[in-house]
């Protein structure tokens, strides 16, 4: 049996998302399946091609960074760069998972800083797996200038072409805006490979699509280097620094590890009800708090540090639920009956479905507890299925149905997500449920009663009976 589970929000873990900046032959561009790494086209040259003794051609010229980001080196020339810092960590390329590196790219900094100051490493698999660059590491390379996909690189081709000759602090980063390195700017050009640092940096939207932070200017944040930290969409830190790269027709400012965030404040949330978020008057992605509310649920089942409950209005009734996700349970045990208030929450809409993202278990403060709250008792199942009248209304509500019957062992025929469907056309699902745990009755099979909270994923409605005692077979 597959499993399917609701449908709940990524918090940015690098192997469930689609990469948005891939390496593999430098910066790899959808516009063209070759990369400089697979076969790098070296073009001709009048220079003088005698190979050295690490395997580099002759015909080297010694330039400056500056020299090559102002277009004042030709394509595919040979050069001889000295007294650079590495700006990054390495980022390494394992197409084929045997723990060789394919490639590698490193970002280096002339120490005077500035525009036109930096630019990527391309390492062929020999130089990747045999160097150890870090950040600090004070460099003279030789290498081959190229431009892939409009991203300025210099390829290594031999080990001995890199070699670390001291320790240098870090070039300060040059404070830009976010508008200055905005992700369409063609005006951040100068900046491309140089450290850079956004002060005041404020969070316009945590998911660009690719996992990546979208900042008030326009400038994304990615994650070439690190992951990025638990943030919301309106908190602010005093600065964020890291290396401009290209790639995707677009700029991103990649940090390159924790220190690379200042302090963070995060954004001020507004004071509402469950009722008011599921009647329409609270807009997407506004931070929220709730207070008083009441678990109907302890967490859905789950394989990872996240997962979801469910919590009511004391008032109960109709759009007095709404289910709650958290990124990271760890230090929490919600019990049905528990008083909580849910602080610096993210309203969202996924996939039709209303929620309250927190991060972790600051977000949610115990301040009681008493018995579960009761079930609305729905008449007809067929109200509360899909495209019942009353479905959308008691979304995420706890509610119970009696003297049902068991009327499809397997709705999504011939697939099988361990759904069944009872009078009315209801679906009864297993999201609180370990797949071992759950056994689906048989057809025709009486319950007296089903409870549990009202779901909607994958573009159905479904009740979610929270344990075997929401079963109450006759």
């Amino acid at each position: 049996m597959t499993r399917r589970h609701l449908a709940l929000p990524f918090l940015f873990a690098l192997t469930t998302l689609p990469s948005a900046c891939t390496f593999g032959g430098g910066l790899t561009d959808t516009d063209d399946g070759e990369t400089a790494g697979d076969e790098v086209d070296e073009g001709e040259s009048t220079a003088d091609t005698t190979t050295t003794g690490t395997g580099t051609t002759g015909g080297t010229e010694s330039v400056s960074i500056y020299d090559i980001r102002q277009g004042n080196v030709p394509l595919q020339s040979n050069v001889s760069v000295m007294n650079v810092v590495v700006t990054s960590p390495m980022v390494i390329e394992d197409d084929d998972d045997d723990g060789v590196p394919d490639s590698a790219t490193v970002y280096v900094q002339e120490i005077d800083g500035g525009e036109y100051s930096g630019i990527s490493l391309y390492l062929w698999n020999e130089p990747a797996a045999a160097l150890t660059l870090q950040p600090g590491d004070r460099v003279d390379l030789v290498g081959e200038y190229d431009e892939f996909f409009d991203a300025s690189q210099i390829i290594i081709k031999n080990a001995g072409d890199v070699t670390v000759t001291g320790d240098e602090a870090l070039p300060a980063p040059s404070v830009v805006s976010a508008a200055d390195i905005a992700s369409d700017n063609a005006g951040a050009e100068p900046w491309e490979g140089v450290r850079v640092a956004v002060n005041d940096a404020t969070i316009a939207n945590t998911n660009d699509g690719f996992g990546q932070w979208v900042l008030d200017g326009g400038a994304l944040v990615g994650y070439l280097f690190t992951e990025l930290p638990t943030a919301q969409a309106g908190g602010t830190y005093d600065s964020v620094t890291g290396i401009l790269y290209y790639t995707f027709e677009e700029y991103k400012l990649g940090p390159t590890g924790e220190a690379d965030f200042g302090a963070y404040t995060p954004p001020m949330s507004s004071s509402t009800t469950i009722p008011d978020i599921q009647q329409g008057n609270v807009a997407e992605d506004s931070i929220v708090e709730v207070s008083g509310v009441i678990a109907t649920s302890s967490f859905t089942w789950s394989n990872d540090d996240s997962a979801a409950f469910f919590v009511q209005d004391p008032a109960g009734g109709q759009y007095s639920g709404i289910q709650v996700f958290v990124g990271n349970t760890a230090g929490l045990d919600i019990q049905p009956g528990d008083i909580l208030d849910i602080t610096g929450a993210t309203y969202e809409e996924f996939f039709d479905m209303s929620q309250l993202v927190v991060a972790d278990a600051s977000g949610i403060t115990e301040t009681g507890s008493g018995p579960a709250p009761a079930p609305e008792l729905i008449a007809n199942p067929a109200d509360i299925a899909t495209n019942g009248a009353m479905a959308e209304a008691y979304e995420s509500v706890l509610v119970s149905v009696e003297n049902v019957t068991v009327t499809d062992v397997n709705p999504d025929a011939p697939d099988e997500f361990g759904e069944f469907a009872v009078d009315g056309g209801l679906r009864v699902d297993d999201v609180f449920f370990a797949i071992d745990d759950w056994m689906k009755p048989a057809m025709g099979a009486g319950f007296a009663s089903i409870t549990g909270p009202l779901v909607y994923a994958f573009s159905n409605f479904k009740l979610e009976p929270r344990d075997p005692s929401d079963l109450v077979a006759n």
